[in-house]
């Protein structure tokens, strides 16, 4: 366990400072975004702009709760789903940090959390300052993940989508699409963007030794963050769920 909680420490700190190439893309503008029809926003649901906010760090943007209220807001969603993969709550008080010491390449100083449950870990990424989330990650070793049979990997890949659904403010029948969201990260190894956030699997680089970890991670960001990574819009994506 401590050798994987250092690893999930580097997953977080690479993310937080995760600085990709940047490549000839068309330019996305949002205001060229006509408003769509009840069809096209049933097949691509849309979060809760009351969910995020801007931030001084290098991402732009962060979630507008602690982590505290994370989790109180995680439990209700959890009940709200009913029968679910998910087969425990969350005690606030389980979560354990990593360390407070952190700057990411703005400057901002962050602390870093875990929480382990019997099946996976969950990670947070929380300014020191506000106080506030600035991503989340859930994942497991990667031997585990990519030996296990596909119940498992689901379970993974569905609680990720939880936390997404939780965190962006989605409502519970967007569940489906964010699983895919991960499902086609994990798949074809692609980064997505979609509605200002970054959704994407994240994996140490000694990706094939033992205790090597993997996270599919979820973060708000600023447009101009969105040009400079490797992102690929999943509105445009010929994926998983266009395929449904």
């Amino acid at each position: 366990m401590k050798k994987l909680t250092c690893i999930l420490l580097c997953l977080l700190l690479i993310f937080s400072l995760c600085s990709c190439k940047n490549e000839d893309k068309e330019d996305k503008n949002s205001d060229a975004i006509v408003e769509e029809t009840k069809e096209n926003s049933d097949k691509f649901p849309a979060p809760s702009p009351d969910m995020w906010e801007k931030s001084e760090n290098n991402l732009g943007a962060r979630y507008t709760f602690t982590l505290e209220e994370f989790t109180s807001i995680l439990n209700e969603r959890c009940k709200n789903l009913g029968e679910s993969e998910v087969v425990e709550f969350f005690d606030y008080n389980n979560w354990i940090e990593m360390s407070d010491t952190l700057v990411d390449d703005n400057g901002i100083k962050y602390a870093s959390f875990y929480y382990s449950t019997d099946a996976l870990t969950i990670t947070a990424a929380v300014e020191n300052e506000s106080g506030k989330v600035m991503n989340l990650g859930c994942g497991t070793s990667y031997q585990e993940f990519v030996n296990a049979d596909a119940d498992y990997q689901y379970t993974v890949m569905l609680t990720s989508a939880i936390l997404a659904m939780t965190a962006g403010g989605y409502d519970d029948d967007s569940l489906e699409f964010l699983y895919y969201i991960f499902f086609d990260s994990a798949k074809n190894d692609v980064a997505f963007f979609y509605n200002n956030s970054v959704y994407m699997l994240n994996m140490s680089k000694a990706e094939g030794e033992e205790g090597a970890a993997l996270l599919f991670m979820m973060s708000p960001c600023e447009d101009e963050v969105l040009t400079s990574w490797e992102l690929t819009d999943y509105k445009e994506y010929d994926g998983s769920y266009k395929g449904k």
